[in-house]
Parts: structure tokens; sequence; C-alpha cells
């Protein structure tokens, strides 16, 4: 029997209509003609859904019962790949499974399709990844924190016996598990003069001629097994402030 609060409310009937509704909306195709990648970024994009949805109630459920609340700040999270974990852990592997059965589609070949996610190259970053995994098993309102790296695995490879790295571009396969947050977007200065001066008795100081850059945050969620909690990663990316026609020209 389901014990799960994910598996009540979502039958394997209701997982292939919003998958046929995914492919036919966002990529206008049918699971015939669709590409594993395809497949996959649809059933990643219900997947995130689902998690945000429970991310949502579990907060509303703990501010309302006064609990606290745990931050996590680490230079990396080696999260690894997000699909097969966060549908083991909803439990809903089973109806994913035959879902895509019945449409002739092996749901292992739409697994390696997601790359690991590179955001950190170490035990450290591993450790972080278990902390938070095992955070919302264990029911605590828990939130990463951490940077958005592009490269932040490096692939490597044997050339004539030395040891040679290689650039690992994750984002292209991993981006449908980051929800963009522009709204919580800051900007960050770097380089320039600090300036200081009295203004009726006031001491003002001001910073210029520095270099701007906008912290724009992205949530990744992370869900527990068997768990109404739902932990999130948040990941800060550095983007262009505005665009310099004069360098441009």
């Amino acid at each position: 029997m389901a014990n799960s609060a994910v598996e009540k409310t979502i039958s394997t009937q209701e997982l292939k209509e919003k998958l046929l509704d995914v492919l036919h909306n966002d990529f206008q195709t049918t699971p015939e003609d669709a590409s594993d990648q395809q497949v996959y970024e649809a059933l990643s994009k219900i997947v995130v859904g689902i998690l945000k949805a429970k991310r949502r109630k579990f907060t509303v459920k703990t501010q309302s019962e006064g609990k606290k609340k745990v931050y996590y700040l680490s230079m990396e999270f080696l999260m690894g790949r997000s699909l097969k974990t966060s549908l083991y852990n909803l439990e809903m592997q089973k109806q994913a499974t035959k879902v895509l059965k019945d449409m002739g589609i092996s749901i292992n070949g739409i697994y390696e399709c997601e790359p690991d996610a590179g955001l950190g190259n170490g035990g450290l970053g591993r450790l972080a990844a278990c902390y938070l995994d095992a955070l919302a098993a264990d029911g605590y309102h828990a939130t990463g924190y951490s940077i958005c790296y592009e490269y932040g695995i490096f692939k490597q490879k044997l050339e004539d016996g030395w040891q040679t790295e290689l650039p690992d571009n994750w984002l292209p396969g991993g981006s449908v598990w980051l929800v963009p947050v522009p709204s919580k977007a800051v900007e960050v200065r770097f380089d320039g003069e600090l300036k200081e001066y009295w203004d009726n008795q006031y001491h003002c100081v001001t910073h210029e001629n520095y270099t701007s850059v906008m912290a724009v945050p992205y949530d990744l969620f992370v869900s527990g097994y068997n768990s109404e909690a739902v932990s999130k990663l948040r990941l800060w990316k550095a983007e262009m402030t505005d665009f310099d026609m004069s360098m441009f020209n």
C-alpha cells in the first residue's frame, strides 16, 4: 500500500497525462517522436514542479509550528544526478518506469541523459550534499547556499601517459533542475575606491569606479526519502549588470 504523500496525489495515469502535456506544449512532440533528451527534460520538469509544491507546503507548516530552520553554507555541493534520486525518494520510480515502458521508452536510457551536477570537485561537496538529503529525510527545513559553477568539475583524460583536465559543461543538461529567482538578485561590487566625507556631522562613505556584477539565485530542490520535507539548494550565478556597447564596438 502506498504511504507517501506523493503517491496519494499522483497516479500512474496522472503522471502519463502530465508527461504527454509537457511533451506537447513545451516540445511540440509526441512520445513516438520525442528524443530521450526531450523525455528526460519533460519528466524532470514534472518532478521539479512536485518538489517545489512540497517545499512550499512544508515551509508553511514549519513556520506555523514555529520550528527552527537550518542554513548550510558550503563552497561546493556534489549532488550527483537528480532525476533518479528524486523519483526514488518521492516513491515515483514505479509509476515513471511503467509510464515510459508503455510508451516504448527505457527509463535507464532517460537516466543517462542527465549529467552530474558540476557543483564541486571533492569530498567536502559530497558530504554537504549528503547533509541536505539527510536533513530532508529527517524532516528538517534546510537550505544550502553555494555558487552556481559552470565548470565545477573537471573531466580527466590520459594523453600519452599524462593526466589532462578537460572542462565539464554540465549546465545544458542540468539546467532543467535550476529554478531562477531573478527577483532576489543582488548587486555585488568589485574594485573601485572608497571615498569618505562629512555631511552635517554625519560620516558618509561612497563606493566609486567599481565593477558591478549581479548575483542571480537559482534554486535546486532536494527531496528526502519518504518525507514531507524538501531541502533547497540556492546557487548564486554571476551575470553582467548591463551590456557595454562602447566596449563591444
